[in-house]
């Protein structure tokens, strides 16, 4: 892990706010450790907020090598009984993916207008089911580290540059990666100039209602079903537990990101979602590599 005495998106000046318990599971797969604790803070300049210090890309692999195969699957309902084999399915079902191409169509339509893409590109979509079938008149790829075969109507490739893609999309990633900046820049760099570029992310309050209740109630269950785990969940910091979800974005910090990475912000915004993983807020930002 990498301490960081600044802001990750704008280079401003970060202040702590509340101690927070690293999740059994993410102590487990990644370092073989029983859970510790780390800092959440936030940047005064832009507003996001995110887990100090920040994990490397090793930590990184090891942590999302094998995705949701099951390995993963047994490893994580190990300390999370509700992480069962139907919840993990339902994230990445086609109809959660029917659902999310069903809201992002006519958003992204609204915001091109007449402007003519030829290529899409979903940069770290996994299989690109997201893409496919996203805009009618456009060639759909997919660019993905893990190497797994790209969806149906999907063209996976090994080189985002030369896929010369018009627009390019990034969902539910930035959310995941220690250096939002490195992961924004190596996709503009992927991007044609004047090429556009479509970042969304989780818009989530970190000491809401909602989510400090969820959290009450998954520690709840952990203590009981798991009761090796008591002693080290039954504390204040698991209600600001780190888990795969490490920054927690707004259309403020969204929108200042892709300014830091020197690409012209053409439009921002929000939209709740509905899926069978439940409701959701989204952040989006549209960019021109300009």
């Amino acid at each position: 892990m990498i301490e960081v005495f600044k802001c990750v998106v704008c280079d401003g000046a970060i202040i702590p706010l509340k101690r927070a318990l690293v999740a059994p599971f993410l102590a487990k797969r990644i370092w073989n450790k029983t859970p510790f604790c780390v800092d959440i803070v936030e940047c005064e300049a832009c507003g996001f907020m995110f887990y100090n210090p920040r994990l490397e890309d090793e930590e990184l692999r090891r942590l999302y090598n094998d995705y949701r195969s099951r390995e993963y699957r047994e490893m994580r309902h190990a300390s999370e009984p509700w992480y069962t084999e139907k919840f993990n399915f339902d994230l990445a079902s086609a109809h959660f993916y029917e659902l999310r191409r069903a809201r992002l169509a006519p958003l992204l339509k609204q915001y091109l207008g007449d402007r003519k893409i030829g290529r899409v590109l979903d940069y770290g979509g996994d299989r690109g089911d997201l893409v496919s079938g996203l805009l009618e008149s456009a060639e759909a790829f997919v660019y993905d580290i893990s190497g797994i075969p790209a969806a149906q109507g999907v063209t996976s490739t090994n080189d985002p540059v030369g896929c010369k893609a018009d627009l390019i999309i990034n969902s539910n990633v930035l959310e995941h990666v220690g250096f939002p900046r490195v992961l924004v820049n190596d996709i503009l760099a992927a991007s044609p100039k004047g090429g556009l570029v479509f970042l969304e992310v989780p818009c989530e309050i970190v000491f809401g209602f909602e989510r400090i209740s969820r959290r009450l109630a998954q520690v709840g269950i952990m203590a009981l079903a798991r009761p090796g785990l008591a002693r080290y969940v039954l504390q204040r910091a698991s209600l600001y537990m780190m888990h795969e979800h490490i920054n927690y974005f707004t259309e403020r910090s969204l929108s200042a990101l892709v300014s830091a990475c020197g690409a012209k912000v053409i439009a921002t915004g929000g939209y709740h979602s509905s899926s069978t993983a439940g409701r959701a807020d989204v952040a989006w930002c549209l960019g021109s590599n300009s």
